[in-house]
């Protein structure tokens, strides 16, 4: 059995269009809702211990929030180019890549980690919200070995979801 989490990346700023999407920063409220999903995963009996990130600044902000608060180390989250505007097939590269005995989380961005959910889970959710945490159990004995519709869903969970 495997865990995996994904976590869609925190509320983006659009005030600058002269921005590309590649750079868009965190707005307040995704500075607020990060930590926050990092306290709730925290609190949680099973957390990620590796966090992937695609390293477009609003997921790599996002990802250094929830990691402060797993007490994981900046300089340990993994940026991946491969997870900024990622398909189904291109994410399933990225797990197969990561050694078994982890636990990690995806943090990128829809529609790719909203499909990776519903192409693993049934139960997932079709669009997952900004800076929400999807946890799956996966029946695989390793990453390479994962297949359609092979987990189950074990927690959903977003900023504004009452708890």
């Amino acid at each position: 059995m495997r865990r995996l989490t994904l976590i869609r990346h925190a509320k983006s700023d659009w005030s600058d269009p002269a921005l590309s999407d590649f750079d868009r920063p965190l707005n307040g409220r995704g500075k607020k809702a990060a930590p926050l999903m990092g306290k709730r995963l925290a609190a949680r009996s099973s957390a990620p211990d590796l966090l992937v990130s695609s390293p477009a600044r609003r997921a790599r902000k996002t990802a250094q929030l929830i990691a402060r608060e797993l007490g994981i180390a900046k300089s340990d989250i993994l940026l991946d180019e491969s997870l900024y505007d990622a398909r189904v097939d291109d994410l399933l590269e990225v797990l197969k890549s990561l050694p078994d005995d982890c636990h990690p989380a995806l943090i990128g961005h829809n529609p790719g980690l909203s499909d990776l959910g519903c192409w693993l889970c049934q139960d997932a959710p079709s669009w997952l919200k900004t800076c929400a945490v999807l946890t799956l159990e996966l029946k695989a004995d390793s990453w390479t070995a994962v297949t359609r519709h092979c987990a189950i869903l074990l927690d959903y969970d977003y900023p504004k979801k009452k708890t």
